[in-house]
């Protein structure tokens, strides 16, 4: 019945569209002339652009004639223009326009000379680094100085509400729940391992990040914490012009001494385009060389059933093994990611765009761990000592067709877009126990007579994904209706072998397929009432899921399920630039490949992660209430949150022996409630600062069954979790940009653990070279090599400690160099006038 009655309202929407394109909004012309305010004369190539209140969303724009003249088209509604030129101060105006006047003509408008300006001009028209709407934040990629030369991974390190721990994995508010999109949908380059793919999308390929904490029908349901957009660079300027990046650095660790052979990083990176009457050809080449150092410690005590460990009491003398395991690992990766495609204007509203990319990377980590075990009840102790030589190829191509078709406005429009990836990792190792008699022995490498075993691993991993949508939205007058449809379609599949001494260690080997099937449909209406603006809709998904062990006997599982996710958001102006905000949406987690699939790695023999194919998705219930305020020298963004998850996921460990197996389980409920406040301001012309905080408690209350002692345990976490980050940047005059960040996070609960605090610093410092044609920059991350993550895990036979980095304090120095650009003011212009958001919503 629910579906028949969601379908039902697909079809009205999409009716009231249609009728919306017979009966066109009429357009009115604001008109103006901009002059001098000294001289009087007419100031030609003046950009003008209009924008849309509340939410500042940018609607058209161009540049004044020889007369200073120019004319605007817009439609019913409340707008500001905003009116720049070379040397002189930017003027703001507010205008209404109502459907019972054929213009609006703003006159003569004056503007004033600014001297500080005519010496600084490249701060004229600068983007902002961080921009808010009514349901997402913009972060420009290009304004943060630590993210010149740095991969996907560093550059949301420096997201406000993003967190990313030492290994690469992405969080928002603290919940590791998030889509992660590029372009506005899912791709090849975070198909696999989405840690690799992020550290091989170098920062120069991207524009922009967004961060839609509660998204809005439009978008996936997918992503319990929210969506992150990563939009690449393609420029629309007329004519030729583009980019080349050239980058070098080293890392090393303090108070070390320097490793043989010497790691260093490098990269090229070039993004160029060429803009005729019809078409747009675009591409980009990027080369990336880097050697990471990490090292990592664990010690693990081990309990019998007799004396099982109590958190409460901390019972450590009664343990009857302690094992301390040091890992050192040497990283080194390389590829190529080569990107191309044009659009092609059949008219200004009908736009058929085609990209492509490919993508070869290829990996040689050395890890080594080191054992040493005790028994404080007895018996000698034993050293073992296991290398590996670990090699990886990973190609990836991606296909992407577009069109899009507008009405009247860029508002209005109907968009199709399909994309196709086929994502390859192939990996192999060689690996060497030897086993040792003392610490001495192990120094010198005197292995036990007959103790080496030597064990190849080879892994093949695909993922093969198709996904096709279409998007439709109107505006009439204050109303505004939206629909679309979607199919998406991932085919992972996991073939892996270990053999050791040349036999085969069955228990390890796998065939594991994967296929998950979303079909979703949403419509969601708009309007505007007074100061009150509403945006409602629902989603239906339709789901279906297969994880097949094929070497296992009744090894296939599979699941189907629909929902429908609702979504509304609420703003109510108190002022032009102060405003409240109420959203509410359902969102979903489904399981992931990795939660599903066999053993990951085999590097360490004591402790593995398995998948679990009976895992069911999380579902959240998220609502927000913000207050936003806008002004020229910066904003702020006070928003209180609460989720509530059903189902949520956590891993729990098993211990046999001293083997550790870790599985994800669908636990119990989760509710958090949050504080986060964001923000910026210019304190002084050469000193401005952003940040965010975010305080929350997380309350966790399940049960879990163990696997291995059929024990039933309950749970009850309450933890109280404060994390954030501070930017200062400074404009020195003639001499350079400098920027130091500092990121933190405090200690927090878990159901079997606790984590400790988390915290490090970065700065970077740049100068413009070459008469403003290129750009020098220096970052430093990681300044005090702290940027590391440590923490407590228990059970009823184990107890354990570990502390681990993935990567240590980095140099790098980049150049820019900026081929065949325009004047500021005429680039500027161009880029309003052929303004197009690079990602699609959904």
């Amino acid at each position: 019945m629910k579906i028949i009655k969601f379908a039902t309202f697909i079809v009205i929407a999409i009716s009231l569209s249609f009728n919306a394109l017979a009966n066109p909004l009429k357009t009115i012309n604001i008109k103006g002339k901009v002059f001098d305010k000294d001289s009087g004369e007419a100031l030609e190539y003046a950009t003008v652009s209009l924008f849309s209140l509340p939410d500042s969303t940018f609607m058209t724009g161009m540049v004044t004639d020889m007369n200073g003249a120019f004319t605007l088209e817009a439609g019913k509604g409340q707008y500001y223009i905003d009116i720049k030129s070379m040397g002189y101060k930017t003027k703001i105006i507010n205008v209404t326009v109502k459907n019972d006047v054929d213009d609006v003509n703003l006159g003569k408008i004056q503007l004033q000379q600014d001297t500080e300006l005519l010496e600084a001009v490249e701060i004229v028209a600068e983007k902002s680094t961080m921009t808010m709407t009514l349901d997402k934040r913009v972060f420009n990629v290009g304004k943060d100085l630590q993210s010149t030369a740095g991969n996907a991974i560093e550059v949301l390190e420096n997201i406000p509400s993003v967190t990313v721990d030492v290994e690469g994995n992405v969080s928002l508010r603290g919940d590791d729940g998030v889509q992660i999109l590029v372009d506005g949908k899912v791709s090849g380059l975070v198909g696999l391992s989405t840690q690799d793919a992020l550290r091989s999308l170098q920062a120069d390929m991207i524009e922009r990040i967004e961060v839609v904490t509660n998204p809005s029908v439009r978008y996936d349901a997918e992503g319990t914490a929210g969506i992150i957009n990563i939009v690449l660079k393609k420029d629309k300027r007329k004519g030729f012009n583009g980019s080349v990046d050239v980058r070098g650095g080293f890392p090393f660790e303090w108070g070390k001494a320097r490793p043989e052979p010497f790691p260093f990083q490098a990269g090229i990176g070039t993004s160029l385009n060429y803009r005729l009457k019809r078409f747009n050809f675009f591409t980009s080449y990027n080369y990336n060389y880097r050697d990471d150092i990490s090292d990592g410690y664990t010690k693990t005590e081990y309990f019998d059933d007799e004396h099982p460990y109590d958190p409460d009491i901390h019972n450590h003398d009664d343990a009857v093994q302690i094992s301390r395991q040091t890992t050192e690992r040497s990283r080194h990766s390389h590829g190529n990611n080569i990107r191309g495609g044009l659009d092609y204007y059949i008219t200004d509203d009908d736009i058929i765009s085609f990209s492509a990319m490919y993508r070869q990377g290829e990996g040689h980590n050395t890890p080594t761990v080191t054992y040493i075990d005790d028994f404080p009840s007895g018996g000698d102790s034993q050293y073992k000592k296991r290398s590996e030589d670990w090699h990886n190829s990973r190609p990836m191509y991606e296909f992407t067709l577009d069109y899009d078709k507008y009405f009247t406005t860029k508002d209005n429009f109907l968009k199709t877009s399909f994309r196709y990836f086929e994502n390859k990792n192939k990996e192999w190792s060689d690996i060497y126990d030897r086993h040792y008699a003392s610490q001495e022995d192990m120094d010198h490498d005197i292995v036990i007579d007959s103790s080496v075993i030597r064990q190849h691993t080879n892994t093949t991993e695909t993922h093969r994904r198709f996904q096709g949508m279409v998007d439709f939205a109107y505006h009439l007058g204050l109303h505004s209706i939206e629909a679309g449809v979607k199919y998406n379609n991932g085919m992972p599949n996991n073939d892996a072998i270990v053999m050791q001494n040349d036999s085969l260690l069955t228990d390890y080997c796998h065939n594991f397929d994967y296929n998950q099937q979303v079909m979703a449909s949403y419509a969601s209406y708009g309007t505007e009432l007074g100061l009150f603006s509403f945006l409602i809709g629902a989603r239906y998904e339709y789901t279906y899921t297969m994880a097949n062990y094929k070497n296992q006997a009744d090894g296939k599982h599979t699941q189907s399920y629909h929902d429908i996710f609702p979504s509304g958001h609420i703003n109510y102006k108190l002022t032009e630039k102060d405003q409240l905000q109420v959203s509410y949406t359902r969102r979903i987690r489904r399981p992931g490949y990795w939660q599903m699939a066999p053993y990951r790695s085999f590097n360490d023999d004591r402790n593995f992660r398995v998948g679990n194919p009976a895992l069911k998705p999380v579902y959240t219930d998220s609502y927000e209430f913000s207050y936003l305020k806008f002004w020229e020298g910066g904003n702020f963004n006070l928003t209180g949150y609460y989720r509530h998850s059903t189902d949520v996921i956590r891993y729990f460990t098993e211990v046999t022996g001293d083997i550790s197996t870790s599985m994800p389980h669908n636990f119990g409920i989760s509710d958090d409630y949050g504080l986060e406040i964001v923000g910026q301001v210019k304190i002084f012309k050469w000193w401005s600062t952003s940040g965010n905080v975010n305080f929350f408690e997380s309350s966790t209350v399940g049960d879990h069954t163990s696997t291995t002692t059929g024990i039933k345990k309950h749970y009850t976490t309450d933890s109280y979790n404060l994390m954030g980050r501070l930017v200062m940047k400074f404009e020195f005059k003639k001499i350079c940009n400098f920027q130091i960040t500092g990121h933190f996070r405090t200690p927090h609960d878990e159901p079997t653990g606790f984590r400790e605090a988390h915290y490090w610093a970065d700065c970077a410092a740049s100068r413009d070279v070459l008469k403003g044609k290129g750009t020098v920059s220096l970052n430093v991350r990681d300044i005090f090599g702290t940027h590391e993550h440590g923490g407590e895990a228990w059970g009823a036979n184990y107890w354990q400690y570990n502390n681990s980095s993935w990567s240590k304090t980095t140099v790098t120095l980049n150049f820019n160099y900026r081929i065949n650009q325009q004047p500021k003011k005429q680039r500027d212009t161009e880029e309003f006038n052929g303004s197009d958001d690079d990602g699609d919503d959904d």
